[in-house]
């Protein structure tokens, strides 16, 4: 579910506006992730695709260059379409310029005929974004739940497909290491064929996402067993949620796989579906701890702490032999644990030969075991971000504990781009790059000595780096307010690089 240009035109504050689309009439289906109202000549840069731009027209510019330059630059910036006022104020219609240049990108160019209120369409859309928004966390909620109850009823890889098939409305194919299928539920009679003749597609050389297949791998021990499909058969491209939907079916395959085969697996699944429940919400901590205590762990007599820790990403790992309730998910793995089990030998010996770190909740009571697990989590991040990969306790956090939450949206990486910008663009192509003397200065708190001798460099040859870093920016390094915004964006840098996915989630 999407919002797409054609349907911004629908709403009611386009209403008798004269909506004209004069180029780009076949690319109305783009989506639309937000609306910006500017009169700003060099708006593009501030762009960062899926913008809808509002303009009475002065930021177009008087020429015919001007023009041209305006619509080449939001286009190359990914605006999904421009809607501008003929009104009278600055135009009585739309340059020829900026129409034969719209017509060249192929961007939807909409003129108005008479003016609106640019306010109530951007409150509008707002308030359609977030209704989509909300829509798609709650499907993806019950998506994650029905899965989860899946694992906890003991399903079959054969119930995983259906279930995926009924939650997708696409056809679904399962097939092992060797292209044969396993499971399969078509919903089209193209898609019967295509899968008498499977081997034809499996073999093919296709991305994880096009447009007539949406392909996850189902993992066993850190070893592909095998493929998920969802086929849309050209009537469709995937979704959002069906992404979501097909990860989610590629896990609960596998850990269904694993259950068929030892006791420890089904274990494994049990612990795996409470804990993820426990983090999308479908359970309480009192909830939590009373389904542990049905499947044999006790977390009800005194304070718990949660201990997150990191893998690799190039060795998953195992999941933690402790006789505590834990979970394997990713990137990393997640233990919730009595207080008093923390300085056990075998909870200390987990975390020295821990490689990537961790995490470590405050001892809270079980009732919020939710607030551990964010806590830990956080601190895991933070711990994955740093060289020697410690495993830190939240309480050990400053700053960064503001940069995580800000991570989990665009805002950490739009301030890093902001700040770093002109630094990373050099380094990307250069053979001498700036950010490690960057790095050597802030570390060094502004003192030059220190950080030449910490890049074993003469202090000239430092002078000239940072001269050249000052000009990149366009600011001075000697300003303290300037090195700390610099310090936080590295620490943001170093957060965002540390974590695929910038965020933790089950």
């Amino acid at each position: 579910m999407i919002l797409t240009v054609a349907s911004v035109l629908d709403l009611e504050p386009f209403d008798g506006a004269g909506v004209r689309v004069l180029t780009g009439a076949g690319h109305l289906s783009r989506e639309v992730r937000w609306v910006h109202a500017s009169e700003l000549t060099d708006i593009a840069r501030y762009l960062s695709g899926g913008e809808l731009l509002l303009t009475a027209g002065t930021g177009l510019g008087e020429t015919d260059e001007s023009q041209r330059q305006y619509i080449r630059d939001i286009a190359t910036a990914g605006a999904a379409a421009l809607v501008v006022e003929e009104s009278g104020r600055i135009f009585e219609s739309v340059p020829l310029a900026a129409i034969d240049e719209a017509a060249k990108f192929d961007l939807p160019l909409v003129a108005l005929s008479r003016e609106i209120a640019f306010a109530q369409v951007s409150a509008k859309v707002h308030e359609v974004l977030t209704q989509i928004r909300v829509h798609t966390l709650t499907r993806e909620r019950e998506i994650e739940a029905e899965f989860s109850e899946l694992l906890l009823q003991g399903a079959d890889h054969l119930a995983i497909v259906r279930e995926l098939a009924r939650v997708t409305g696409a056809s679904v194919v399962l097939e092992n290491i060797v292209h044969q299928v396993v499971a399969y539920l078509g919903k089209s009679q193209g898609v019967n064929h295509m899968v008498d003749s499977w081997e034809l597609h499996s073999r093919e050389l296709h991305h994880d996402d096009d447009d007539l297949c949406l392909r996850r791998t189902v993992s066993m021990r850190g070893q592909p067993w095998g493929w998920i499909h969802l086929l849309f058969n050209g009537d469709r491209t995937a979704t959002e949620l069906d992404r979501f939907a097909a990860d989610r079916a590629a896990t609960t395959v596998a850990v269904s796989l694993l259950t068929d085969r030892t006791k420890e697996a089904r274990d494994d699944q049990r612990s795996t579906a409470l804990i993820t429940r426990l983090m999308l919400g479908d359970l309480t901590g009192a909830e939590f701890a009373d389904r542990a205590r049905q499947v044999g762990y006790k977390l009800s007599i005194g304070n718990v702490v949660v201990l997150v820790l990191n893998h690799d990403g190039q060795h998953p790992g195992e999941r933690p032999g402790l006789p505590y309730i834990s979970a394997h998910l990713g990137d990393y793995s997640l233990i919730v644990l009595p207080e008093h089990a923390l300085g056990s030998s075998e909870v200390r010996a987990l975390m020295t030969h821990t490689q990537a770190g961790g995490g470590i909740s405050r001892a809270v009571p079980v009732e919020n075991v939710s607030v551990a697990v964010t806590q830990a989590q956080s601190a895991a991040t933070v711990a994955r971000s740093l060289s020697n990969r410690p495993v830190l306790r939240f309480d050990e956090l400053g700053v960064e504990r503001i940069l995580v939450a800000l991570g989990q949206g665009p805002e950490l990486a739009n301030f890093v781009r902001d700040e770093l910008g002109p630094i990373l663009a050099f380094d990307a192509s250069a053979a001498n790059k700036l950010m490690p003397t960057l790095r050597a200065f802030l570390d060094s708190d502004g003192r030059k000595s220190d950080a030449a001798a910490a890049l074993f460099v003469q202090r000239r040859t430092l002078y000239n780096r940072l001269e050249r870093i000052s000009s990149q920016l366009g600011r001075s390094l000697d300003e303290p307010a300037t090195r700390q915004r610099l310090l936080l964006a590295v620490k943001g840098l170093d957060l965002l690089g540390s974590d695929p996915a910038s965020r933790f989630g089950p």
